[in-house]
């Protein structure tokens, strides 16, 4: 079988889709990647895994309808090319304009997965602005098109399954509920904690894109509380900001108590 896995970001080819895809080519599948968001090296990584790397271009969170349309018809173009017998899409806009792509090339077989519903399904605190409202009630629009068209659409929660098929009423023929995925736990077994002894200072790293729906918000309460009883103790994120997802509002709404003297030591890398 030719299968083809579509979606934004190349790192997540080798960085969760691995096992599987290690399995399909074991099973003498021909595996394909089509990445929007990649770099050389990334590229050489997918094809040392055996799979061939389709690029194509896409703003992950670009609202331009037009160049979501090109990205369809370039995606569809490849496909005829590739004439697969499965297309998994996954993350949300290659679940919609994949899926498109791969219904107007005549894929005999769609399989998409949401690992969530995303910033714009978030609910916020602060209560949720009006362009996160826009974005939210036109994917809906995009989801009651798409997701109808998948064999089987695959999510990782109930409560994304509830949301889907009563609160936003979209029909889909068959979902599943995957339940929690990540990293394989066997490659990082569990080992005793070095517990500093009373001299040292506890240490708390958190690592991830600076974004309320990651918990930035929490980790940084936490260490504020902390640090109130405890103030030799050390907490330290390790994320980059995510831009077109809000993480720069966070940052620079954060306090400049906590950017300077702080109970969070910040270190940037580049997303």
């Amino acid at each position: 079988m030719k299968i083809v896995f579509i979606t934004t970001v190349a790192s997540s080819i080798y960085g969760f889709r691995a096992p599987i895809i290690k399995k399909l080519i074991g099973k003498n599948h021909q595996v394909y990647a089509f990445v929007s968001e990649f770099s050389d090296n990334e590229l050489d990584i997918i094809r040392e895994m055996g799979v061939t790397p389709v690029t194509y271009r896409s703003n992950r969170s670009g609202l331009n309808p037009f160049s979501d349309i090109k990205s369809t018809f370039l995606i569809f173009k490849e496909l005829k090319k590739i004439s697969p017998d499965l297309v998994f899409p996954y993350f949300a806009k290659p679940v919609i304009f994949g899926t498109f792509a791969a219904k107007l090339a005549g894929v005999p077989r769609i399989v998409g997965m949401l690992e969530g519903l995303g910033f714009a399904f978030t609910p916020q605190p602060e209560g949720i602005p009006l362009k996160t409202k826009i974005i939210k009630g036109i994917l809906i629009a995009l989801y009651r098109i798409a997701l109808p068209m998948l064999e089987s659409l695959i999510v990782l929660n109930p409560d994304d399954k509830d949301d889907l098929l009563h609160q936003y009423g979209i029909k889909i023929k068959n979902i599943h509920i995957l339940g929690g995925i990540g990293l394989d736990l066997r490659q990082y077994p569990y080992s005793e904690a070095d517990i500093p002894d009373e001299k040292e200072p506890v240490k708390f790293l958190f690592i991830g894109r600076l974004l309320k729906e990651k918990g930035i918000d929490d980790f940084i309460r936490a260490a504020e509380q902390v640090k109130d009883k405890y103030p030799d103790t050390v907490f330290t994120a390790l994320g980059a900001i995510d831009k077109s997802r809000g993480g720069g509002a966070i940052w620079n709404a954060l306090p400049p108590a906590i950017l300077s003297v702080s109970p969070v030591l910040w270190t940037m890398f580049p997303k």
